[in-house]
């Protein structure tokens, strides 16, 4: 295994474990074994668990554009914002759909890490003002004489999903998401009268 293998290796066991049990409940140790490096491998890419917190936030941040960037493609802002419902919906179906390690950090570690929890707003802020900008356009499109706040429905999303995520680890009940994505989506037929 190279050097980044191995480093990624870290980072998504970590991942994984955290994604199931929190980030402190999950230690050096079991990060470790699961991604079959020794504990000298993990302090070689990273000084301890919060650098290591840190970059997972960041990477878990960057795929989550990176998924998104497909959907630009679309001309339709309306069908852009239903192209991501479908995709998140989709993700949200799969097997090793566990929910977001930046709610996970966020609910877990704003009050102790404020590096992580830093990361982790500015990257809902910055999924905020990409729907938004979506959302304005359609508004302009389909529905310039409404009232709503574009911005302020792609925060309602977001709450909406994350809150979906905490439901439905917590009654261990995926279906829970798929269920708040399609009201949201109700949602925006009503504000969107398409």
């Amino acid at each position: 295994m190279d050097k980044v293998d191995k480093k990624e290796k870290i980072l998504d066991s970590a991942q994984c474990l955290m994604l199931d049990k929190g980030y402190v409940a999950t230690t050096v140790d079991e990060i470790c074994e699961s991604a079959g490096v020794t504990k000298g491998s993990f302090f070689y890419y990273f000084k301890d668990k919060e650098e290591m917190g840190k970059e997972m936030a960041q990477r878990f941040s960057s795929r989550g554009k990176q998924c998104c960037e497909g959907l630009k493609g679309e001309a339709d802002p309306l069908k852009r914002v239903h192209g991501l419902l479908d995709m998140i919906t989709e993700i949200s179906k799969t097997a090793d759909f566990k929910g977001c390690i930046m709610g996970i950090f966020s609910q877990e570690l704003s009050e102790t890490h404020p590096e992580i929890r830093k990361i982790c707003e500015t990257s809902f802020d910055g999924f905020i003002s990409n729907l938004e900008k979506d959302l304005a356009q359609a508004k302009d499109k389909y529905a310039p004489k409404s009232s709503f706040k574009p911005r302020e429905v792609a925060e309602y999303f977001l709450a909406t999903f994350q809150g979906a995520m905490v439901l439905a680890r917590a009654k261990k009940d995926k279906k829970i998401v798929e269920r708040a994505l399609s009201q949201f989506r109700e949602h925006l037929r009503m504000l969107y009268k398409k």
